[in-house]
């Protein structure tokens, strides 16, 4: 019997009606089976798709506890639910099964999977991935923590998967099968959700699971898996996949073979080429041509708030790296745009740090950071970390502080180390105030 098959003969509750909420809702009504479909907010997004295209389902919406979990033979739960919720977790040791959508996935797919996660970088990772993967002429399915649900791509021909996974998604994640994966790297994140670091790495290594190649950071003892088939490294140096200098100039090297000169990939930044190393080296099982990484690599400009170049006014330059959400994120983009002895860094910070302890940013502040200007929730705990540090109530404020304090060579860098949610809808929307009130400044000049 197959797993959908054995699906049709359970009372499934689907809980959490967001994006991958109402992807499982839809993907169930496209096999014949009708979940009912639990949420906490009274006004759900994906009310109105549900009333006018499964108006039969039932749906439960407001307190959990009047939802009767406990009676359900599987949950299918959105990633933004921590297992630990008081509902949650009494339906658990009631004996019902809870899992995401992506165990689904697992449950159901055939193809060959390639999975990321990380506390900074799976976007861009998985993004260039499956750009090599398309230029070598397969039909990528880029999904997971980006893109499309994943359950909308399983019913899509696809010759690969390619995921980008969370922590969250994790957490209720055990039969995925990989050809490769990574844990990128590992940083204080998400503290107000786990019981502390050991807890949060500890999930980011259940990728490793069912994992034929894992891919690791030689950097980061965090990212070390303890069990796979095959372990693969990278690193700048002295790794399986690393950097390497001929005749002056530098190589993207691949178990000791020199393969490519770095200049071919077109975003700048030492964590750039790092992500490049992972890329290369999470697809090393499908012996790619060189020059098709060569294509993709000068064709990839990046993405979005991603220590991404809004503009140049006055010779200072601005950069959008809104998705530094948390410090190993802050200090990544300091480091990508730092010159050694030139201290001409104005950072942008501050937001919800989600617990995290700020104090490993002081060495970085202290070394590249001319002014520290903070905002948010947490601004105060920010700028006790620097002399330098101002303290304003808006990006509006920010940046027009961070302009009366640059000069010519300076780079205005917005990067949080904190999430957005205190001040704004996600990190996209922080990052666009950012960008047009510095490009306001530029039609103003």
């Amino acid at each position: 019997m197959t797993y959908l098959k054995q699906l049709k003969e359970l009372n499934i509750i689907v809980l959490g009606l967001g994006i991958s909420g109402l992807s499982t809702v839809r993907f169930l009504l496209q096999n014949n089976i009708n979940p009912i479909v639990v949420d906490s907010r009274l006004n759900a997004p994906g009310l109105d798709w549900l009333q006018e295209n499964a108006p039969e389902l039932e749906v439960k919406l407001g307190e959990l506890s009047k939802a009767n979990l406990s009676q359900a033979d599987l949950i299918i739960i959105s990633p933004g639910i921590a297992l630990a919720h008081i509902d949650v977790a009494f339906a658990i040791s009631s004996g019902v099964e809870v899992i995401g959508d992506i165990e689904l996935f697992a449950r159901i797919n055939t193809k060959p999977v390639i999975a990321v996660t990380g506390s900074n970088g799976k976007s861009s990772v998985v993004t260039l991935t499956a750009k090599v993967l398309e230029k070598a002429g397969f039909k990528v399915g880029l999904g997971g923590n980006i893109g499309t649900p994943i359950l909308d791509l399983l019913t899509q021909n696809r010759d690969v998967f390619v995921l980008e996974l969370s922590s969250f998604q994790l957490e209720t994640t055990s039969s995925l099968k990989t050809v490769s994966a990574t844990v990128l790297n590992i940083s204080e994140d998400h503290l107000d959700r786990y019981d502390g670091m050991a807890q949060y790495t500890q999930t980011k290594h259940k990728i490793y699971e069912n994992c034929e190649n894992a891919i690791y950071s030689l950097d980061d003892k965090e990212t070390y898996p303890t069990q796979a088939k095959n372990k693969l490294s990278f690193a700048a140096d002295n790794a399986d996949f690393c950097l390497v200098k001929q005749s002056g100039q530098n190589y993207f090297s691949a178990l000791g073979k020199a393969l490519f000169e770095t200049q071919n990939l077109k975003v700048e930044g030492k964590h750039n080429q790092l992500n490049a190393l992972a890329v290369i080296a999470l697809l090393s099982p499908w012996n790619l041509e060189v020059e098709i990484f060569k294509q993709a690599f000068n064709e990839f400009l990046g993405l979005d708030h991603r220590c991404q170049l809004v503009s140049s006014l006055n010779n200072v330059k601005y950069f959008n790296d809104s998705k530094a959400t948390n410090v190993g994120a802050c200090i990544a983009s300091i480091e990508s745009l730092a010159t050694d002895g030139n201290k001409n860094i104005i950072l942008i910070a501050g937001g919800d740090g989600k617990g995290a302890d700020f104090s490993t940013l002081v060495p970085y502040f202290d070394k590249h950071i001319k002014k520290l200007i903070c905002l948010g929730k947490d601004s105060h705990q920010l700028a006790k970390l620097s002399e330098s540090s101002l303290q304003v109530n808006s990006m509006a404020e920010a940046v027009s502080s961070a302009i009366k304090n640059s000069i010519s060579g300076d780079i205005v860098l917005l990067a949080p180390a904190c999430s957005s949610l205190d001040m704004y809808p996600n990190f996209m929307a922080r990052g666009n105030d950012f960008s047009q009130l510095v490009l306001q400044q530029k039609v103003n000049l």
